[in-house]
């Protein structure tokens, strides 16, 4: 048996949420503040701990629901009675439906949860817990009464002299959320839901039942264990060890989950047992010498009384206590197990590291522990570990992530019964663990924005339907972003680019375009590559620029044949453009005439907008208003064209292809004959090294007076406007 899905509605952001549980692993992924943690509290709180909950877990445009229904309660009196249906909460309250997969063998551990005998098909069963008023009736009674108070004071003189302050409650929302109401008349209520009447669209749930269940039918199912990142772990520095939660504590932990008191004795314990006994009796005799004087001393003062007795100072040396003092955790040199130190004197990245593995293993042995204690056990162990990253440096991350669920499965009762199954849940910011796991096993938290209400909520993608059978593009893109620490998946934006030069200078534009105080991952994917990330893209569904070149080419004969050979670009010449991205996203549009005449939201595709060279007027001499019009063939020649004047300056040598361009500078009498140059340069390789041209900026005294090309400024008002405005951009 194992979780299969789970739907979360109108709790927090995650107003209406499907997620896909993976087998084993499920990594929550996505931009800060995307609903993960809300999705985490959500699971754990329905399955295990409801008592948390208050007005704000209700979804924010739900509020306005809330107060609706209070008011036409209040409308007439008495009451119609279809107003204090429970169903009337049906689509207000925080829910969550859990799918759980039946293995054949398994149907009679979930016979409390069939929904019907000549429906079910043995495959599936399902529960929903809903956060409901226990009494409708009851809840409607308290409110009017206070209500009835509320107006009783405002017909008053003394309200109308204090300046009519407004009386609680103002309507229902303000009523439930005062003092313990919320807890006082609502609990979570659970029922059977019905695979065969389930829709098939993700976004749609079932009605729910009428009959709910008398109580919590998962907690026979389903045990739960959280590490959240809020955990406590320990400093080292200016604590005492009884202060913190210290390895030798959770090893002590550990060995008293995993012993029972009243262990059976095997024949190999008896060994161990003689040796205790003789540790005891030397320990005896030396506190009875060490106590001596002061036990004599304290018989003169007739203590403790009650007829004398004699006080004795027995030892009882047990491995539990052994294991308690500050030392008990060392860390030994390799090679050299004479040296050895507490293990507040390691490094708190590897400390915590051993830590979480810990915690991990002794959720494992608590949870199989009532197996060996012969009762019954949950037949699902789910395990949710929360920003991981949190207290784990970028190597500890990808040793936890490669090693965690191993640590959760290792025990020879989980492989002696298979029945038994442990589902890891992670929730991430770190590129470094996604760099780690499979697109598959990934679900985005994606931010949008509620057509109706305009506020900001969640959807969650699952990623493993991303590619489709393209398996050659999806193994690329999974190994691009493996091998480059892609953070596409926690970034607010998300900005490709064609090469080295791009990647290097985009971020300073960023930083003058006032987008440096929002998350934005720029990506060098090289212009004939980024449409491979065109299903990811469109997935995920952040603002993404594309800053990619027009790549201009003319069709000429060779040896009978037609070839397609870069040229610069220019108008009027049945040019075509040669990149794959361009002819990707803006299909049909091939002609370089038909390119140049697009306006700004005509190279909007959804959520993605693709920037691509313009035309740019240069001033060539600056003693002249003369302008001339250069097309632009690369991200290179765009950018000189835009900053004419830094590339004349005298102090330009020993700055390799710098010194370059300063030069053709000077050679040259026109921005036409300038762009024949670099044309020649970029196309001879070798000649004009893209990345040292970039990085050669970066010495400039004056780098931050670099202006970023028309095309590309273009593209960063469209990104800021999309962030700005929460992605509504352009009536989208």
């Amino acid at each position: 048996m194992k979780i299969q899905s789970i739907h979360i509605r109108n709790f927090r952001k995650l107003k209406n949420c499907h997620i896909d549980f993976g087998e084993k692993k499920t990594v929550f992924v996505g931009a800060n503040n995307s609903g993960k943690t809300s999705a985490i509290s959500a699971i754990v709180w329905f399955l295990k701990s409801n008592e948390k909950f208050t007005l704000k877990e209700f979804t924010a445009t739900n509020w306005a629901l809330i107060d609706e229904l209070g008011d036409k309660w209040l409308a007439k009196d008495p009451v119609d009675d279809t107003l204090l249906d429970s169903h009337q909460w049906d689509d207000i309250v925080p829910s969550l439906d859990i799918w759980m997969d039946v293995a054949d063998g398994e149907q009679y551990k979930v016979n409390h949860l069939i929904p019907s005998l000549s429906t079910w098909d043995g495959k599936k069963v399902g529960v929903r817990g809903q956060y409901v008023p226990k009494d409708v009736t009851t809840l409607y009674s308290a409110y009017k009464e206070a209500k009835r108070k509320a107006l009783a004071l405002q017909a008053t003189e003394e309200w109308e002299k204090a300046s009519s302050p407004n009386l609680y409650p103002i309507n229902l929302c303000d009523f439930l959320g005062k003092g313990s109401n919320l807890r006082d008349y609502f609990n979570v209520k659970y029922y059977i839901i019905d695979p065969a009447i389930e829709p098939a669209d993700e976004d749609k749930v079932q009605p729910t039942p009428d009959k709910a269940l008398d109580k919590n039918p998962l907690e026979e199912l389903i045990r739960v264990d959280t590490i959240l990142a809020s955990r406590d772990f320990s400093d080292p520095e200016g604590q005492s060890d009884s202060d913190i939660d210290t390895l030798s504590k959770q090893f002590q932990k550990y060995y008293s989950n995993s012993n029972s008191e009243e262990e059976v004795l095997m024949p190999s314990d008896l060994e161990l047992v003689s040796g205790i006994a003789k540790a005891n009796e030397t320990y005896d005799a030396k506190l009875t010498k060490t106590f001596e004087t002061p036990i004599k001393e304290l018989r003169n003062i007739n203590y403790p009384g009650f007829q004398n007795p004699e006080i004795k100072i027995r030892s009882k040396i047990q491995i539990e206590e052994a294991i308690k003092h500050d030392s008990a955790v060392q860390f030994a040199i390799q090679g050299m197990a004479e040296l050895a130190l507490p293990e507040k004197y390691n490094g708190l990245g590897y400390r915590n590291l051993i830590s979480i593995y810990l915690k991990l293993m002794d959720f494992r042995e608590k949870w199989l522990k009532t197996l060996s204690e012969g009762k019954n056990i949950e037949p699902i162990h789910l395990v949710f570990v929360e920003e991981p990253e949190a207290h784990l440096h970028a190597q500890a991350q990808q040793v936890f992530v490669k090693k965690a669920f191993e640590a959760l499965c290792n025990n020879q009762v989980i492989k002696d019964h298979p029945w038994l199954k442990t589902q890891l849940v992670l929730s991430t910011h770190s590129n470094h663990v996604v760099n780690e796991l499979d697109l598959n096993c990934m679900r985005y938290f994606r931010r949008v924005t509620d057509a109706g209400d305009k506020i900001p909520v969640s959807n969650v993608i699952n990623l493993s339907s991303t590619f489709g059978p393209n398996d050659e593009t999806e193994q690329f893109v999974t190994r691009y972003i493996r091998l480059t620490h892609c953070d596409i998946f926690f970034a607010d934006a998300v900005i490709l680019v064609e090469g080295p030069a791009e990647k290097i200078l985009v971020p300073s534009f960023l930083t003058k375009a006032d987008l440096d105080s929002y998350y934005i991952s720029v990506i060098e994917v090289n212009g004939r590559h980024a449409h491979s990330f065109r299903n990811l893209i469109d997935k995920i569904g952040i603002p993404t620029l594309i800053v990619t070149d027009i790549d201009a080419t003319e069709t000429i004969a060779n040896d009978g044949k037609e070839k397609q050979v870069s040229v610069i670009t220019a108008k009027g010449k049945g040019y075509k453009t040669g990149n794959p991205s361009v002819q990707n996203w803006l299909p049909g549009k091939v002609l370089i005439d038909d390119l140049m005449a697009l306006d700004g939201k005509e190279k909007i595709v959804d959520n993605v907008r693709i920037a691509f060279q313009t035309p740019i007027s240069v001033k060539w001499n600056k003693e002249k208003e003369e302008y001339t019009e250069i097309c632009p063939y690369t991200f290179e020649d765009a950018l000189i064209f835009t900053n004419l004047e830094l590339f004349r300056q005298d102090d330009l040598k020993k700055m390799g292809t710098i010194t370059t361009i300063a030069n053709l500078l000077k050679k040259y009498t026109s921005a036409v004959d300038l762009q024949k140059a670099i044309f020649a340069k970029l196309e001879s390789k070798g000649c004009f090294k893209k990345a040292d041209f970039a990085i050669s900026l970066l010495y400039k005294k004056d780098f931050y007076e670099i202006a970023a090309p028309k095309y590309i400024q273009e593209g960063l008002e469209w990104m800021k406007k999309c962030l700005d405005t929460n992605g509504i951009s352009d009536g989208k």
